[in-house]
């Protein structure tokens, strides 16, 4: 478990105080790097770990939000009563000394800037302490705020700068997130419909799941959600499946490049398939073939 040893010892200096559970049939993959830009911290994260939990932090480590740009995959956050998902593009806002579990879905990227409280809790009050705020993406200053994410995660931090630039960077992110801090209209179809669908990839790994156990998460009716889905000319149980096979890919893709054993059983297993014939039959339903030809096929 060295990958592991040396993943959570760079956790624990850069981030603070999280404990890392891996999967225990996939290999672990963590990698972390810090970029010191003047001041600013700009962290980028890569790891297929199953569940992440930050504990009751301490003095040292909840001076900062991290503000999250999700690179890659899918992160699931749970914290208090709350769930939520984070999607490959989306942006959110953590009080890092709030408890929280995070739940990669699959081989994740993402990019953590370490923002000072104080240049964001004199702009926006309280609203961002004691919770984990997604970024609203239809708002100009939201969009602003993912272009500067972006060309912050591709610039060589040793390139020549001054101190002025990293407090201006900490200024204009700080400015660019309170308008854009989200304000959720629970009762639009739109919104409902992202709801039900980040539940669906939050328990995608239930063996269990299917629309009554979405409903029941909801505190909806069955046809209530099933009228959501109806637009996409998709069912509740079809994007399950689809997303389900999505994810025992990814995983196949990641276990194969890195020259590791991944069985198709404990791929099936991962992802709520009942045994490796289940997975075959629904695999060959939405592939055309079979995941041991869709294996090879991608070499």
């Amino acid at each position: 478990m060295l990958d592991l040893d040396l993943w959570e010892h760079s956790v624990h200096s850069i981030c603070g105080n999280f404990d890392t559970q891996p999967h225990r049939n996939i290999p672990f993959i963590g990698k972390m790097r810090l970029d010191n830009h003047n001041g600013l911290g700009v962290v980028h994260i890569e790891t297929n770990a199953e569940k992440i939990v930050r504990s009751k932090s301490t003095s040292q480590d909840d001076k900062n939000y991290f503000v999250i740009l999700q690179k890659k995959g899918s992160m699931g956050f749970s914290w208090s009563n709350n769930n939520d998902l984070l999607l490959p593009g989306e942006i959110a806002l953590i009080d890092s000394s709030l408890p929280y579990d995070m739940h990669p879905q699959g081989l994740i990227e993402q990019m953590s800037v370490h923002l000072p409280k104080s240049y964001v809790d004199h702009l926006c009050s309280t609203h961002a302490k004691n919770r984990i705020t997604k970024i609203a993406q239809n708002r100009s200053s939201s969009q602003m705020l993912s272009a500067i994410l972006r060309q912050l995660a591709n610039t060589d931090h040793q390139a020549p700068s001054l101190q002025e630039d990293g407090d201006a960077l900490q200024c204009a992110i700080s400015a660019l997130i309170k308008p854009s801090l989200e304000i959720t209209n629970n009762d639009s179809a739109s919104s409902m419909k992202e709801r039900a669908k980040q539940h669906i990839l939050r328990l995608l790994t239930e063996e269990s799941l299917g629309p009554e156990r979405i409903a029941k998460a909801m505190n909806m009716s069955k046809r209530s959600l099933y009228r959501l889905f109806s637009k996409e000319n998709i069912s509740v149980a079809q994007f399950i499946l689809q997303m389900r096979i999505e994810k025992c890919c990814e995983d196949m893709r990641t276990a194969d490049a890195m020259k590791q054993p991944l069985s198709i059983t404990e791929v099936a297993y991962r992802w709520g398939f009942s045994d490796a014939s289940q997975l075959s039959r629904a695999f060959k339903r939405v592939k055309g073939v079979s995941p041991s030809q869709w294996r090879q096929s991608q070499f």
